[in-house]
């Protein structure tokens, strides 16, 4: 008996390149399903195993312990809609809007990871920045959302745009009053003081700035920087 006996080995069963996220796997490994974005875990399927212990389990588990009753929520960034699907499930009733600029990622997401069985789910293919600064455009009111999720990685990289306080003060337009927003950002020793930076001007828009760190793949980890409206 070999001690690779029992071993599940990843196989890649698709991949292609994108103008603008790069090279991009999709890469089953047992009961798990990842795209792989470069060499950053982008999403995995939501009903991994290992899905509870990583930054997606992670960040809906405590969405749903911060705030009992959610109506609508806008998620900037659905890479593969792993945290669609999660708060979908957390929240049955909820009305969830994704915002994704790569038309193959949203190929990618409706094919091998099924964001078109997500219930009441809509998908806008637009820049993040435009949909938050024009939000009518898309049908999307002012002073609306119970919650605003910010998740615009490219890889590992958090575009220049989301640090600016235009786009924050966008994103702040559009969420109700007592409502709630969570960025997402990569917290390696790398991008650290640059996201101790950011988490400092949040405080200049949003009331009750916390942070969380939660697990990612590896040796990442990611932030979840929560703030009230």
């Amino acid at each position: 008996m070999s001690v690779f006996d029992g071993l599940k080995m990843p196989k890649v069963i698709y991949e292609t390149d994108s103008k603008l996220n790069g090279h991009i796997r999709i890469v089953d490994v047992g009961n798990t399903r990842k795209m792989v974005v470069g060499n950053t875990i982008q999403s995995i399927n939501p009903d991994s195993p290992a899905c509870p212990k990583l930054y997606w389990g992670q960040m809906s588990n405590s969405i749903k312990e911060s705030f009992s009753e959610i109506q609508n929520i806008l998620i900037l960034g659905l890479g593969g809609g792993t945290l669609a699907h999660l708060l979908s499930k957390a929240y049955p009733d909820v009305d969830i809007v994704s915002v994704e600029y790569d038309e193959v990622m949203i190929q990618l997401a409706k094919e091998y990871f099924y964001v078109d069985r997500i219930p009441n789910h809509r998908i806008i293919h637009d820049d993040a920045l435009r949909v938050v600064i024009e939000p009518e455009e898309n049908e999307i009111s002012p002073s609306s959302l119970d919650l605003l999720v910010v998740d615009v990685l490219n890889g590992d990289k958090y575009p220049d745009l989301g640090k600016t306080g235009n786009f924050v003060s966008a994103v702040k337009r559009l969420i109700r009053p007592g409502g709630h927003v969570v960025f997402n950002r990569i917290y390696t020793e790398f991008f650290q003081e640059e996201v101790n930076i950011f988490i400092d001007s949040l405080e200049n828009y949003f009331t009750e700035v916390e942070t969380e760190v939660v697990a990612g793949y590896t040796n990442s980890d990611n932030l979840l920087i929560f703030g009230k409206v």
